[in-house]
């Protein structure tokens, strides 16, 4: 596995897609065909594929919401542990997200400079000198 830094570390997840692109051209095909051929079985099949593709979409989003959920969790103990967690409630999820990546040693610093620079979450992660990899993202 390579090393992850700010320039490699965004995660492109390949099962969304597998599960939606049929899906997709499912729906294109069947819509095609009702147009041509108006029956219940063809809305049927419409609606069927179209449920796919939203089922794929909301279980990316319930995915993504459950992992931002540990890393608030994650972060609300790391920053206990080194004495800064009064500050927790002051963070933006995006900048939590973003200070999971730092190293204890550059955490503190780098929270109170999020807070009094309101950095947004691509300053943070450019600000990151001992970049700590997120090896087990969905």
């Amino acid at each position: 596995m390579k090393t992850q830094n700010f320039a490699n570390h965004t995660y492109f997840p390949t099962m969304t897609p597998v599960a939606g692109l049929p899906a997709i051209v499912a729906l294109l095909l069947f819509g095609f065909g009702a147009f041509r051929h108006p029956s219940p079985q063809a809305f049927g099949l419409i609606s069927l594929a179209f449920s796919a593709i939203v089922l794929a979409g909301i279980s990316r989003a319930y995915t993504v919401r459950l992992q931002d959920r540990i890393i608030r969790l994650e972060m609300q103990l790391r920053l206990e542990r080194l004495g800064k967690g009064f500050e927790f409630a002051r963070l933006t999820t995006p900048q939590l997200i973003a200070l999971r990546f730092a190293s204890d040693g550059e955490l503190p610093e780098l929270v109170d400079r999020a807070l009094t620079q309101k950095l947004a979450q691509d300053q943070i992660k450019r600000a990151i000198g001992d970049w700590q990899p997120d090896l087990y993202r969905t």
